[in-house]
């Protein structure tokens, strides 16, 4: 379909699941008149609070908390931590339609298995987002970048970014999605990780033994990753080390965010899944083993 078509088009997307990157992903999108929204969460809100850009901004919204739309969704965009789609089985089955497009924007690998019972797998599309946000106490959430989604090169990547051509979000359509899941995910469960067993945010990493620690669970993890088929340079864990000491030291992040509320974390979905697989390889990982043991 031509690009000028697809903007034409007026479409329905839902949002299931507005915690901090359901908001940003929303906030974006409720400024594209073209299409209609929807939004889906356990948790009742009134609106969407989100400090953006140096401004702090509360957009009246109405999220339904039991499906009342009667509308068939042309797009579901699903927001989601992997822990919780077990509780949300409902959401899928009374959501999605034989029509319906899906973007699972998460952490951890394989992300289109838990839908491919609902619809076809090119229907589905793989996602990863950049975007640093953090809930704050006055129960704002504070977002340091606009969105940047990495997606699977293909038909359906190009039909979403279409739809947000006019946005802020960035998509970067890749060829090797699994070398840039792996990346994301050694990155991510090191850091959360590592900033859950010390309950505390990035100022940790002035210390260059807890910087070690960082590095010795990175490598391990990109071990397991070249396992799988990722192709993964090798200074990558030096290129790591450099971003990571570009953090404020007040970056956390959500692992550490929900192990402080006392909220399950993604520990499954990230060192869970590399120790997982470690085994099925035959590659050792007592570092991420002791990781799960301490904080599950």
């Amino acid at each position: 379909m031509e690009l000028q078509n697809i903007l034409k088009t007026k479409t329905t997307i839902g949002i299931l699941g507005v915690g901090a990157i359901g908001t940003v992903i929303a906030y974006h999108l409720q400024q594209l008149t073209l299409h209609e929204l929807f939004y889906f969460s356990r948790t009742k809100k009134d609106s969407l609070n989100l400090i953006i850009d140096h401004a702090t901004i509360k957009i009246p919204v109405g999220i339904q908390t039991k499906t009342i739309t009667p509308k068939t969704l042309d797009w579901l965009i699903i927001c989601l931590k992997e822990h919780q789609y077990q509780q949300a089985q409902h959401w899928f089955s009374e959501l999605i339609s034989a029509e319906t497009k899906i973007v699972v924007i998460r952490n951890g690998l394989n992300l289109k298995t838990p839908m491919l019972v609902y619809v076809s797998e090119d229907q589905i599309l793989e996602c990863m987002i950049d975007c640093p946000t953090q809930l704050l106490k006055n129960g704002y959430y504070q977002s340091q970048l606009n969105p940047q989604l990495t997606v699977p090169k293909s038909d359906l990547a190009f039909h979403f970014e279409s739809l947000l051509s006019t946005s802020n979000i960035l998509i970067n359509q890749v060829a090797d999605f699994k070398t840039e899941s792996w990346k994301k995910l050694c990155e991510s469960a090191a850091l959360g990780a590592i900033l859950c067993l010390h309950n505390d945010t990035c100022r940790i990493f002035k210390d260059l033994s807890i910087r070690n620690d960082y590095s010795n669970l990175l490598n391990e993890s990109i071990q397991v990753a070249k396992a799988d088929g990722a192709k993964i340079e090798e200074d990558f864990t030096e290129k790591m080390l450099f971003k990571l000491m570009q953090y404020p030291e007040t970056k956390g992040s959500s692992m550490l965010t929900d192990f402080q509320n006392g909220k399950p974390t993604e520990l499954g979905a990230k060192n869970g899944i590399i120790s997982q697989l470690g085994k099925q390889y035959g590659v050792h990982t007592p570092i991420n083993n002791k990781v799960i043991k301490l904080l599950s």
